[in-house]
């Protein structure tokens, strides 16, 4: 630009910064193309700084492609961290490649030029302004001065911008605070008369008089009650009530800890009901209120010395709504009930001021005695509570870092929080500071304590130094009065006295504690059976010494050095027995032999752990002993409280210890795993469940356990005897040997019949495989023997339905030819039924009628029985099917003298088939239980239903002879019966197979002789979705 419009340009900016109708983002845009114009360069932007990073604002020109854009001040070399550091302007070479140009890349914005003007508010930068790629090749000393020039009318922008801010603040506050006086005016008015109506009462009468007023009159209240109690002894007494809803003395103290009014005194917290009746479950004293028009309550306690000592009920008509300055008025109102109180209790207070001061001496007593660190803010906080109770107690730390929050109770009960804030901090670092106790009174609610709440600090000193303080808040503007400042600043002189000997006893205790665990760890190290015990009782003495949330050692296995987690604790328990997903991770984490940090877990977590690890605090100590790496120690800690610097020494004092302790174990367990290869073998074949043995030249070497079950013979005995004494037959045993007793190669099968020790034989399937040593020498023989009977069975349970289908196409074909001439004779003998016939005659034709009506119902169970019955779909009730065929047979089971008992599941499924058929097994099973039954004494036949998840079990017991085996095993043959000649046709059982079988089911029959059997059916159910 011509020099002599640069002033002319210097000029406009001053009265457009000037101009207060400019907001502050287009007086930025102004800055920057002033600057932009000043130097002519082809871009320009105000760069605000933010921590360690910079935000493009403002852009001009090129610089548009970076609007809003965030980056980070990159470390030396880089132009805007000298500026940054320097507070001086700033340009690069020229260069394209100058690196002093980062972080802003040179694409797409082509940065061939850059220059950079500190922006300074207060001595600190807290902008630049930027310039690029200058239209005359470069930026000059004079294009640096006019940047540093207008930067500084930037400066100004920003220093009016924040003034406003803080003008706006100090508005909103303002108005907050008038607000809240204006609130508290209104209160004030109704407490001070009632302060006036009550200072002049010196008895119960007159206290009680000018409540009645001021609550009828001023608060317009219905009524009122007063109540005392103690809570701790669980006492009350009715002391007045006035105005409606009358009760009692009696009916109010006797339920009085079941109310609401027992609920107020226990928690000492005002209770606001709006309307009874939409309450729930109301006591009796409540629906008493109600009937009487009582809508709404204020309970408030009636609290002196910090504790309830009674209640406070006002009663008002109908339903009200109390808004948070009468709720506040009417707490502020008992409180000055309950301080009218105070007249009658000052020997109570005297007697309470000297038990408080026998409570100092016992906590003085505490304090004294403690030498533990770790104990100290605890004890603290219980001599507190113990001398002064209130609401809350800070144990806090301080340090050249500041407060820091140690232990956090509320009402007596330690509980965790968050890291103590700068705001709620303030009256406690003023006192770790001067050493001088402070009381405030918070009359305006902040971020962290509550309006009204009363604050009390002491420093907890020895001598001119300050090791924390004591911080205590009450919700009430009285929790505390002057005694309890004297009587905690007391408390925390003997508590700087308690933290100076503690610290002497623990530094006492560290390097004791060292010596001592060198030598723990190398006694476990002796004791140790495996690596993996050895290294978990390694972790606990480590934990004694260095506690933690979380340990792991990781070692090196010497078969392919690779790092495997063999002993953890605590949150790292899930890393057992696992190896991290990367061996390198490991090796980084502590690359120059000294114990590190670690930024994240995932560098040395197993895999399949790493998305669910803790976001914990971590250190890895590398163990190495001989210049040989070991493996690695982590240990973890919350994030908040990472391990303590004298904690990292002693791990580290340690880490040598642990690394030769280590080898040791590592050592043992290459001897045990040599051991245990060895006994692996012997192991193998204890645990094989069928017959093995070793046989060399003398007879049998070995047996294993399952051969001493199969034989029953103890494995010392068959140890002793020569393998053919088991085979029966002389032919098999003379098949066993060869000329020397031992098969030369190959491997041999036979099936042959062995023998038991009680003279039992069972089929064997004989496996001989020849047992060679390293030189190929022929040592014995390997037998196997396996029992075959389960083999047998299932075989001749073939061959059984075999010659049942055989059997069925027979009589299928039979029935079929003679089916058909018996039809023609039932009907011509019908025909001749019908005709006029002498009596022999008709004698006759009815005895042809009724015999081939019984043959043709032979035949029709002849069929049913050959014929393959199709399961049917439709779905089955079998409760319905059941009842149904107990009324058919109802009539000869009554004329039997059964008597039938039906235990149906009603909630049994349904069942899919042909109901007809299942009926017919029904009659089946039925009749074959009333025929069993015929001639006993007891006749009783129970049919009961039961189900599972997927099946129906349908059961008939009956009373009757029951069976034997042998006629158990074959009552479900063709033609086999038991009942007289002319009785039964043999196939009822035979049909009812077939059709429980067709619908996918089973059937079973188990009896005993002379005492009864029971049937029993089962069959799938129908699925849910298909009913």
């Amino acid at each position: 630009m011509a020099p002599q419009r640069i002033p002319e340009q210097l000029t406009q900016l001053v009265q457009d910064l000037a101009n207060s109708a400019l907001s502050t983002p287009e007086l930025y845009v102004r800055l920057a193309e002033t600057a932009r114009e000043l130097v002519e360069a082809s871009g320009a932007c105000v760069l605000e700084i933010a921590g360690e990073s910079f935000c493009v604002t403002a852009p001009t020109g090129a610089t548009q492609l970076s609007n809003g854009a965030t980056f980070p001040i990159a470390d030396a070399p880089s132009a805007f961290r000298h500026v940054v550091d320097t507070k001086r302007p700033q340009s690069t070479s020229g260069q394209n490649s100058d690196l002093r140009v980062d972080p802003l890349s040179p694409h797409p914005l082509d940065v061939q030029q850059l220059a950079l003007a500190p922006i300074l508010l207060a001595g600190q930068v807290v902008g630049l302004l930027a310039c690029i790629n200058t239209s005359h090749g470069a930026f000059n000393d004079a294009d640096l001065a006019l940047l540093e020039h207008v930067a500084a009318h930037g400066a100004m922008v920003m220093r009016s911008s924040a003034l406003v801010r803080q003008a706006e603040a100090a508005a909103s506050d303002a108005r907050a605070r008038a607000e809240d006086a204006a609130r508290a005016a209104l209160v004030n008015a109704v407490l001070v008369k009632t302060a006036r109506s009550l200072a002049d009462a010196t008895t119960p009468d007159a206290l009680y008089r000018g409540l009645a007023e001021i609550l009828g009159r001023e608060l317009r209240a219905d009524g009122f009650a007063v109540y005392a109690a103690d809570p701790q002894l669980k006492t009350a007494r009715f002391e007045h009530q006035w105005g409606v809803a009358s009760f009692a003395r009696n009916r109010i103290e006797s339920a009085f800890w079941r109310t609401r009014l027992g609920h107020v005194v226990l928690d000492a917290t005002p209770m606001f009901i709006e309307d009874l009746s939409a309450e729930s479950n109301l006591d009796d004293i409540g629906q008493a209120l109600v009937e009487a028009g009582v809508l709404s309550l204020a309970l408030l306690p009636l609290v002196l010395e910090e504790r309830a000592q009674g209640v406070l009920a006002i009663r008002y008509l109908g339903a009200r709504r109390f808004d948070d300055d009468e709720r506040e008025m009417l707490t502020n109102l008992a409180t000055q009930v309950a301080l009218a109180f105070r007249n009658t209790l000052q020997l109570g207070e005297l007697e309470r001021r000297a038990d408080r001061f026998a409570l100092l001496a016992r906590a003085q007593q505490q304090l004294t005695q403690l030498t533990s660190e770790e104990s100290l803010p605890q004890a603290i906080a219980d001599a507190v509570h113990l001398v002064i109770p209130c609401d809350v107690i800070d144990v806090l730390s301080f340090s050249a870092e500041g407060l820091q929050r140690v232990l956090h109770m509320e009402a007596g009960r330690v509980i965790s929080t968050d890291p103590v804030t700068l705001a709620e901090a303030q009256l406690a670092t003023a006192t770790a500071q001067t050493g001088i106790p402070r009381v405030a009174s918070h009359l305006i609610a902040g971020p962290d304590v509550a309006r009204s709440t009363m604050e009390l600090c002491a420093a907890v000193r020895f001598g001119q130094r300050s090791a924390g303080v004591i911080r205590l808040l009450g919700a009430r503007r009285d929790a505390f009065v002057m005694q309890d400042l004297d009587l905690l600043t007391i408390i925390a002189r003997h508590a700087g006295t308690a933290v100076e000997t503690a610290r002497l006893f623990a530094l006492q205790d560290f390097q004791r504690q060292r010596a001592e665990g060198a030598a723990e760890l190398a006694r476990v190290t002796l004791q140790a059976v495996s690596l993996a015990d050895g290294a978990t009782e390694l972790l606990h003495v480590l934990d004694r010494f260095v506690p933690s949330i979380g340990k792991a050692i990781g070692v090196a296995r010497a078969r392919d050095g690779h790092i495997e987690y063999v002993a953890t604790s605590g949150t790292l328990d899930l890393f057992k027995g696992q190896r991290p997903a990367s061996s390198r991770g490991v090796q980084q984490a502590a690359p120059d032999g000294r114990p590190a940090e670690l930024t994240s877990l995932r560098d040395v977590a197993p895999a399949s752990v790493a998305d669910s690890l803790p976001d914990e605090w971590a250190l890895a100590v590398p163990l190495a002993a001989r210049e040989r790496s070991l493996g690695v120690l982590l240990v973890t800690a919350p994030r908040a409280a990472p391990l303590r610097q004298r904690d990292r020494i002693t791990l580290e004092r340690l880490s040598a210890s642990l690394a030769l302790a280590l080898e040791a174990l590592l050592l043992d367990e290459e001897e045990r795993l040599a051991r245990e290869r060895e006994h692996l073998l012997a192991t193998a074949l204890t645990t094989i469940d069928h017959p093995i043995f070793i046989l060399d030249r003398v007879g049998v070497r070995y047996a294993n356990p399952a051969a001493a079950r199969e034989y029953d013979w103890s494995q010392v005995e068959l140890m002793e005897m020569q393998f053919e004494q088991l085979v029966a037959g002389q032919d098999a045993r003379e098949g066993m040997r060869e000329a020397d007793g031992l098969l030369e190669s190959g491997v041999r099968l036979s099936h042959d019949v062995h023998r038991r020790r009680d003279g039992s034989e069972f089929p064997a399937a004989v496996t001989i495989s020849p047992l060679t040593g390293h030189d190929g020498e022929l040592l014995g023989q390997v037998v196997s023997v396996r029992n075959v009977s389960q083999d047998r069975r299932l075989e001749e349970q073939l061959r059984h339905t075999e010659k049942m289908v055989a059997l069925g196409e027979l009589v299928a074909g039979v029935a079929h030819e003679i089916n058909n001439p018996l039809t023609g004779i039932s009907a011509f003998a019908q025909i001749l039924l019908e005709e006029e016939l002498r009596e022999d005659q008709r004698e006759s034709v009815q005895l042809i009628k009724q015999e081939s009506d019984r043959a043709k119902t032979v035949i029709k169970d002849l069929l049913l029985f050959a014929r393959k019955t199709e399961r049917g779909s439709g779905p089955v009730d079998i409760n319905e099917v059941i009842e149904q065929t107990v009324r058919l047979r109802a009539y000869p089971l009554r004329s039997a003298g059964v008597k039938v008992d039906l235990q149906l599941d009603s909630t049994a499924p349904r069942i899919s088939g042909d109901s007809q058929k299942l009926q017919q097994v029904l009659l089946n099973v039925i009749g074959n239980a009333e025929h069993a039954m015929l001639g006993r004494d007891q006749r009783r036949l129970v049919i009961r239903t039961t189900h599972d998840v997927d099946q129906v079990t349908i059961s008939a017991v009956d009373t009757g002879i029951g069976m034997t085996a042998d006629v158990r095993r074959r009552i479900f043959e063709p033609f086999y019966s038991t009942k007289p000649a002319g009785v039964g046709t043999g196939l009822g059982l035979s049909v009812s197979y077939g059709i429980i079988h067709a619908h996918g089911g089973t059937i079973g029959v188990e009896s005993e002789p002379d005492v009864g059997s029971t049937v029993t059916i089962t069959l799938p159910a129908v699925p849910s979705e298909r009913l």
